[in-house]
């Protein structure tokens, strides 16, 4: 009988989590979440992923949250990372992160927007939120759990964006945001969110 990725993962996350045989539960539920298309550098044999702890304070004290970081596509200037999460009130489970969902206009004046002397930005606007899997080259803070994102849009780096999420008894929270949305040779982003607000309009 062929059990399906849903039963697999619920399987797993009720494996009891003795510090012996946690990392290969993690192993499992990764391996279980994201196929080898999603995933086409991450190689069992090679790929173990990145551990960490933290400690933060909890709903009724100090609480351990565990990390696992899986590369899972390495690029010409993107490291792609999946991560996947353990804490004692909600077992270990695959993490998704809040980003804005952006509404981004040019003004075209040549062939391509991706061309600094042919497009400029007409508007940016956030439509709303969605849930992404996967960060680009994320920097983890080893005290407090703190992921940050930085993901290029093209090599040179002038068009990107860039996120910090906070760990929380809740999970990870979106805070900040910000996007570069020109690509006109020069690194100016625009802030989206800031401290968990949009920024003040004048």
């Amino acid at each position: 009988m062929r059990l399906s990725i849903f039963t697999m993962l619920a399987l797993v996350a009720a494996m009891p989590a003795a510090a012996d045989d946690l990392d290969a539960q993690a192993v499992a539920m990764f391996e279980a979440t994201y196929s080898k298309d999603q995933c086409f550098s991450y190689d069992a044999s090679t790929s173990a992923p990145t551990r960490r702890e933290v400690t933060i304070d909890g709903m009724s004290g100090p609480e351990t949250v565990t990390t696992f970081e899986f590369t899972c596509i390495t690029g010409a200037y993107n490291m792609i990372s999946a991560f996947l999460i353990y804490d004692a009130n909600q077992g270990l489970r695959p993490l998704g992160f809040a980003v804005p969902q952006l509404d981004i206009q040019y003004q075209q004046t040549g062939e391509s927007t991706e061309d600094s002397a042919q497009a400029s930005l007409e508007r940016m606007d956030v439509s709303g939120y969605k849930t992404v899997m996967m960060l680009a080259n994320p920097s983890v803070d080893e005290h407090t759990g703190e992921i940050t994102s930085y993901e290029k849009w093209r090599g040179v780096g002038d068009a990107s964006a860039s996120g910090h999420w906070a760990l929380t008894p809740n999970g990870y929270v979106l805070s900040d945001y910000e996007v570069d949305p020109t690509y006109d040779g020069a690194i100016n982003p625009v802030v989206v969110l800031e401290n968990g607000q949009p920024p003040a309009t004048e």
